[in-house]
């Protein structure tokens, strides 16, 4: 019987190897400096220009090791002008197709239905902090209350 196979009484049986710590990249190696700021530097590249989702899965990438960078001195071809220009890996578009048609160039969605982490489509810092001023009407009859308003006591 495997994993999530269900025994005669209905009954699913567990995992067979439980995590006892999380994953932690580079674990027992000490790292040069220059290796590190290399790495938070191509992060921080993969991660512009991007819809949210997408800058959660590269981190992802990033922290499990998974991510594999594009060989040095090679392009990808973009999936609109069919040109060698696409600097990262994981992407479709290059940045002039991914801007002129408005579109994350990793999942190629518009920004409507993908926030994107900058640019255009990213909500500003007054969105995020919100108006003290604001009515509930704008939040489409969403109320948001707090456990201090009902006087829950922690």
């Amino acid at each position: 019987m495997y994993a999530g196979q269900r025994n005669a009484d209905g009954v699913k049986k567990g995992q067979k190897y439980k995590n006892g710590e999380a994953f932690k990249a580079h674990r027992n190696i000490k790292r040069a400096e220059k290796d590190v700021s290399q790495e938070t530097a191509l992060k921080n590249k993969a991660c512009i220009g991007v819809c949210r989702r997408c800058v959660q899965k590269v981190i992802w990438r990033f922290q499990y090791q998974k991510y594999k960078a594009l060989r040095a001195g090679r392009s990808g071809n973009c999936g609109e002008c069919r040109l060698k220009k696409v600097q990262f890996a994981y992407r479709n578009l290059c940045d002039g197709c991914a801007k002129t048609k408005k579109l994350c160039p990793q999942c190629n969605k518009p920004p409507e239905l993908a926030k994107l982490a900058d640019g255009e489509g990213a909500p500003d810092e007054d969105e995020l902090a919100g108006d003290d001023d604001s009515s509930d009407e704008e939040f489409d009859g969403v109320v948001i209350t707090h456990l201090s308003d009902k006087g829950v006591a922690k």
